[in-house]
């Protein structure tokens, strides 16, 4: 069904962002509580435990999370301009965003003198080696947003189960393996459940939330073959497995780069 998308762009003045679905009480009640447990968390990380590791990871959610709050307050300036063409511009928002928070733990990390929260030590090779997992996850996530709409308190959750799936899998535990690191893999997934799950909502926030907005400006098409949400909610996660191979290709060809030798 064809679309014309200036025939539903709103004013200026009333940006659309109220048009998703209203979720129940009971989900939005454990998503706060999640955060607040995740924030508290981190609080006391850097209390009784002030290294710059721990400073870094504080410092870069807080600010991702704060990040995602300003662009919220400002959406009646930057919304209008991207809902003439919404599914594009909400995809180049989302990894626009990606970019701004990678540097924000980059910078964090440079700040506290910390070691291995970033991707890379040299930030063009952060975003090179992190980019296209970012570009593939929200180029699908835009085209499932378009079709289910999800509510924001769901997107919250979905932040945390994307950034748990780049974070805690590719990065925590099959890239260590691959380098040949031994990974506890039950403490490992005891604390990415209890802990890390809630501190990575604030990160991926900006990268769902802001494209959703604008994804809203168009009505949602009718007459289309549904699918389940729950499968539409983890088909970004399908990005997982070419962006580990890529993953592996890239450190290879850093590493030969940096010792030819080798």
């Amino acid at each position: 069904m064809t679309r014309s998308p200036s025939k539903y762009i709103r004013s200026v003045s009333k940006p659309a962002v109220a048009s998703s679905p209203r979720a129940p009480d009971w989900l939005r009640i454990f998503v706060v509580v999640g955060m607040l447990w995740g924030a508290i968390s981190l609080l006391a990380s850097i209390i009784f435990e002030p290294t710059p590791h721990n400073f870094t990871l504080f410092t870069a959610i807080i600010c991702s999370g704060l990040y995602t709050v300003l662009l919220y307050r400002l959406r009646s300036y930057w919304l209008p301009k991207l809902q003439a063409k919404p599914l594009r511009n909400a995809a180049l928002l989302g990894i626009f965003n990606a970019a701004i928070v990678e540097t924000i733990f980059w910078l964090a990390e440079k700040i506290f003198g910390a070691q291995g929260v970033a991707a890379h030590p040299n930030l063009l090779l952060d975003l090179l080696l992190t980019l296209p997992w970012y570009i593939g996850l929200i180029l699908l996530f835009v085209r499932t947003q378009d079709r289910q709409r999800f509510s924001p308190w769901v997107l919250l959750l979905l932040a945390g189960v994307y950034e748990l799936a780049a974070d805690g899998i590719i990065g925590g535990q099959l890239m260590p393996l691959i380098l040949g690191e031994s990974v506890d893999l039950l403490q490992s997934w005891f604390f990415l459940i209890l802990l890390a799950f809630w501190q990575f909502i604030p990160t991926y926030s900006s990268l769902l939330l802001p494209p959703a907005w604008v994804v809203e400006s168009l009505p949602p098409v009718e007459n289309r073959k549904r699918t389940h949400p729950v499968r539409d909610a983890v088909m970004p996660l399908l990005w997982m497995l070419p962006y580990f191979v890529f993953l592996i290709l890239a450190m290879y060809a850093i590493l030969m780069i940096g010792n030819p030798s080798a």
